[in-house]
């Protein structure tokens, strides 16, 4: 696969190119490769457009999924990212729906371990993120109203809550089990806040699912490009 660029779902990967990808370097190409093990870039121009495509592509199916909701919503004032990999979600949804103002905070740890268990069990010891890099592509593209919040440093529920808006794309919810972080989660969120999760087609809840309002929703992957995903909305309250 060395070097070989993947299909996308042309429609969404040929929208507005809203998240930037800044010029590859090796260090970049590495932490991509950590999080996504799937692709295998150099540090040619055209694998650097062909993330941004990628990654904008991701953005845009999320977005056309979660619009009608959050565009219906009051402007979070408090939002969390937990596994914000290399920033495109914060990035793309601060423009788009003008979080310039709001308080961002992004959960995410250093390290150099990968288990991916769709819908696993949960592993304390697995991170895969650079946050200085994370840091890096923020400010490339001039996304500067976040506080990084270090995952071998803070414990989930001892974050400083509660938040409107708390999502997980491809972290908790699909890589590893959702009902495994519920406990760390619920303190997180107030009587009104909203919760949103990827989760994969065989997601089928569990027993104390039942006890929060929710809705599950479908939304178009940009890769692989015949491939759908589901979302899952929470809140402690009823959901609009």
């Amino acid at each position: 696969m060395s070097g070989r660029i993947l299909p996308l779902d042309e429609r969404l990967a040929s929208k507005e190119q809203v998240f930037h990808a800044p010029p590859f370097t090796r260090e970049l190409i590495a932490a991509i490769k950590l999080i996504s093990p799937h692709l295998d870039f150099g540090t040619g121009e055209k694998y650097r457009l062909a993330w941004e495509r990628d990654q904008n592509g991701s953005c845009w199916g999320e977005y056309e999924a979660l619009a009608s909701l959050l565009i219906t919503l009051p402007r979070p004032e408090k939002i969390l990212e937990i596994g914000p990999g290399l920033g495109r979600s914060a990035v793309f949804f601060s423009k788009k729906l003008n979080w310039g103002s709001s308080d961002i905070h992004l959960y995410e740890g250093d390290g150099n371990t990968t288990k991916y268990t769709i819908l696993g069990p949960r592993f304390d010891d697995s991170f895969c993120g650079s946050i200085a890099l994370l840091r890096y592509v923020l400010e490339y593209n001039g996304i500067h109203n976040v506080t990084i919040f270090d995952a071998k440093e803070w414990k989930l529920r001892a974050l400083p809550g509660p938040y409107d808006l708390l999502y997980s794309f491809y972290s908790i919810g699909f890589h590893w089990s959702l009902e495994n972080f519920l406990n760390d989660l619920l303190p997180l969120m107030h009587e009104k806040a909203i919760a949103i999760f990827t989760v994969p087609n065989t997601f089928a809840g569990f027993p104390r699912l039942e006890e929060l309002s929710h809705r599950i929703i479908d939304w178009k992957a940009v890769w692989p490009k015949e491939r759908w995903h589901k979302m899952l909305i929470l809140s402690k309250g009823g959901l609009p």
